[in-house]
């Protein structure tokens, strides 16, 4: 089947915002649609990403062959992915197809709609807080996301991670931008990634062992300051395991290099050697 459960689409329901600046789809655009009712000849199906614009698909761009029903494609409050073929804006008239849209084509429509979709539900959050709607703040700021970027969600995720570069560039006011951020680190639970690295360190005097203790403590707590977390294992001596978390990719692999110099500086400088590898 071509449509999504009513099961599956729970907790997606459609939005009344509008997700473009432009009241409606371009010919060939894939859109999201929710079925509204579904007749002998065709189907009527609300545009999410536009307001809930109504659009209609025709029975022979839904059946694959003329003995089935239509029904065994569509269910009436599923949510299925749509290719626009027709627009007349002057009498307000959208005809989709269902039949033309490829697997692959319909994963990567979803997948971006609940992207778009989740970002929403942030900035409806924002316009709690401002006291304000969603509607205008995608009219100030969502909109120009959209058109500028592409994806509305990727913002929220880089102002997550204290990125507002994107806000700035499109000349958000400051007031909202700092809103946006505060939700987004609220809300948002970045993926970590994760450097792990082999240390061997050594340290002949009698009191190598305490140096050596004091030199991975030292990097421990460096790695705080750096803003990512350090963990040491004995892997058996004079071999440690190292690993080095974080949100950002680019501060944990910067991290990981100035653990790594502290380590082996700090080792040289305590009359010992050290060497640090990254794993496979």
């Amino acid at each position: 089947m071509s449509s999504v459960s009513k099961k599956s689409a729970q907790g997606q329901q459609a939005t009344a915002v509008r997700f473009y600046r432009r009241q409606y789809p371009e010919v060939g655009e894939l859109v999201v649609g929710t079925v509204k009712r579904i007749e002998e000849h065709g189907a009527y199906i609300t545009l999410d990403e536009y307001g809930g614009v109504e659009a209609y698909v025709p029975i022979n761009e839904i059946l694959q062959s003329w003995f089935r029903n239509i029904k065994d494609y569509l269910k009436v409050g599923s949510k299925a992915v749509f290719k626009v073929m027709r627009v007349d804006p002057r009498r307000g008239l959208i005809d989709l197809s269902l039949r033309r849209v490829r697997d692959e084509e319909k994963e990567r429509k979803f997948n971006e709609w609940k992207r778009n979709l989740r970002a929403i539900k942030l900035l409806e959050m924002v316009a709690q807080r401002m006291g304000t709607d969603v509607n205008r703040l995608m009219e100030e700021v969502g909109w120009g996301i959209m058109e500028y970027y592409g994806d509305l969600y990727s913002v929220f995720e880089e102002a997550a991670k204290g990125n507002v570069d994107p806000l700035v560039k499109l000349g958000v006011r400051r007031e909202l931008i700092d809103e946006i951020a505060k939700i987004a680190k609220e809300r948002i639970e970045l993926p970590k990634v994760t450097i792990v690295g082999v240390v061997r360190i050594i340290n002949l005097k009698p009191n190598g062992v305490e140096y050596i203790r004091k030199i991975l403590e030292e990097a421990v707590n460096e790695a705080g300051k750096l803003g990512v977390t350090a963990r040491i294992y004995t892997i058996g001596p004079p071999r440690y395991r190292i690993e080095v978390t974080g949100d950002d990719p680019k501060r944990v692999e910067d991290a990981f290099g100035r653990l790594s110099s502290l380590i082996i500086n700090e080792a040289k400088a305590n009359g010992g050697e050290a060497s640090v590898s990254r794993s496979q």
